[in-house]
């Protein structure tokens, strides 16, 4: 899409998505550690309040982030074509960083259920 369709009435789209998705997950950040702070004193106002702001700028980085990519698609795409090649040359280090962090998401997120 070229920068004519991204402006409507003055405003540029692909600007605007791209700040709110900066701005979105700048609040993700401390929101997430707050409740996780909050949340060991069990249910109270403030994790219910930190739970809300949490969940708010994840739904707004996730609209952000989908009219990013509808906004970028011609770009990104021609991106990811042109380094199809270096990625190739990465297949090992992809894996591993793939898995790794997979595991270690899993491990930490299994560290809250109980073991019976």
């Amino acid at each position: 899409m070229g920068d004519k369709a991204a402006v409507r009435s003055g405003i540029n789209i692909r600007a605007l998505a791209s700040v709110a998705l900066f701005c979105a997950g700048v609040w993700l950040v401390p929101s997430g550690i707050a409740l996780h702070f909050a949340s060991h004193d069990g249910a109270t106002k403030w994790s219910h309040l930190f739970m809300t702001i949490h969940n708010t700028a994840s739904f707004l980085f996730l609209i952000a982030a989908v009219v990013h990519v509808m906004m970028n698609w011609k770009v990104l795409t021609h991106y990811v074509n042109a380094k199809v090649g270096e990625y190739k040359r990465f297949r090992k280090e992809l894996l591993i960083a793939v898995l790794g962090v997979s595991a270690f998401v899993m491990l930490v997120a299994f560290h809250a259920l109980p073991v019976p």
